[in-house]
């Protein structure tokens, strides 16, 4: 492998740079994406649960 001198920033295809930068976003997108969607079986119970504690909502049978 030949050593090569590091590259000037003014030498940078900045496609390449943009290219990168957006498949990164990409990524990231689609890793919270990826996150929300896992989450839904945790966060709707909750919510529903929440919602019931907060209305004092009681499926018991009153003596």
């Amino acid at each position: 492998m030949p050593n090569r001198p590091p590259q000037r920033f003014w030498e940078v295809d900045l496609r390449v740079v943009l290219l990168q930068w957006w498949n990164d976003i990409a990524a990231f997108a689609m890793t919270t994406l990826m996150f929300c969607a896992l989450s839904l079986p945790v966060v709707i119970p909750t919510l529903i649960l929440w919602f019931m504690l907060a209305n004092d909502i009681s499926f018991q049978a009153t003596p």
